[in-house]
């Protein structure tokens, strides 16, 4: 018991040090198996971790996680914001946010946002089923500055970079409609769902394995080891910012290369 009393006050100390503080809004990547190894098994380094940030952030605070369910698009699955696990990739941490009894979760499969906390409900609930257009869970994520954790990841994980490719406007990506129902407590939702998506005809690859160095470079990342790994912390005003001016000079500033458009073809036309 001492042991983990132990590390949990290491942990909070570090969370500390990536400057999370009482009434934050933070959006957490996670792979807590890298990152906690106590007594107990899965669910109790995740409940440790979730006890950890609860301590630091207070009841005004909001903890959020990505609840992508990629089966949607890739098999066209049924979406229903309850039942509905995020997939695989995300990490455990996500799943047991959704199944928390007074969790939100917004509207499109795709880019879905699982939170609890204070601002659960504006982030979650806003009406739309748009990935990241106005109301969107990664808009309103954006208008309350919210932090973004890196936890047992680095920052190849980063979804939000898309939603300022979308804001600024590139012309390597389009919005998609699906029709694929999402349901909400056995009810069909009538909501239009629309996602950025790239044009993969052209050989269009984001460089994500990039993203950890470029944002560091800038100097907007807040680094701090814990144990073998690092918890890296940023915000959305800060990579909005840095983003929107390297992409208005370069729209494929996130790319690997540019991408091969055809001469009379979308988009070049």
């Amino acid at each position: 018991m001492q042991k983990k009393l132990e590390i949990k006050k290491q942990l909070i100390t570090a969370l500390k040090d990536c400057t999370i503080k009482k009434g934050d809004n933070i959006l957490i990547h996670s792979d807590l198996s890298k990152l906690i190894n106590i007594k107990g098994g899965i669910r109790k380094n995740i409940e440790f971790f979730f006890s950890a940030l609860k301590t630091i952030i207070g009841v005004h605070g909001t903890i959020a996680v990505p609840a992508f369910f990629h089966e949607y698009s890739r098999i066209k699955k049924t979406f229903d914001l309850k039942k509905s696990p995020a997939s695989k990739e995300l990490g455990l941490f996500s799943n047991y946010i959704i199944k928390l009894k007074n969790s939100k979760r917004s509207i499109n499969p795709i880019t879905s946002i699982a939170a609890v906390g204070k601002n659960a409900e504006y982030i979650c609930n806003g009406k739309t089923g748009s990935a990241y257009g106005i109301d969107s869970a990664f808009d309103r994520l954006h208008k309350l500055n919210a932090k973004m954790l890196f936890a047992g990841v680095d920052m190849k994980a980063m979804t939000y970079a898309h939603y300022v490719e979308n804001n600024v406007g590139v012309p390597h990506t389009y919005n998609k409609f699906f029709d694929t129902p999402v349901y909400y407590n056995g009810k069909k939702i009538n909501l239009p769902i629309t996602t950025q998506v790239r044009y993969r005809e052209f050989d269009t690859v984001y460089d994500d394995t990039s993203n950890t160095k470029r944002f560091e470079k800038a100097g907007i990342v807040n680094k701090v080891k814990f144990g073998k790994e690092y918890l890296r912390l940023t915000t959305c005003h800060e990579v909005y910012d840095f983003l929107k001016v390297k992409i208005q000079k370069n729209n494929y500033y996130l790319l690997k290369k540019i991408p091969k458009f055809e001469i009379n073809k979308i988009p070049l036309i």
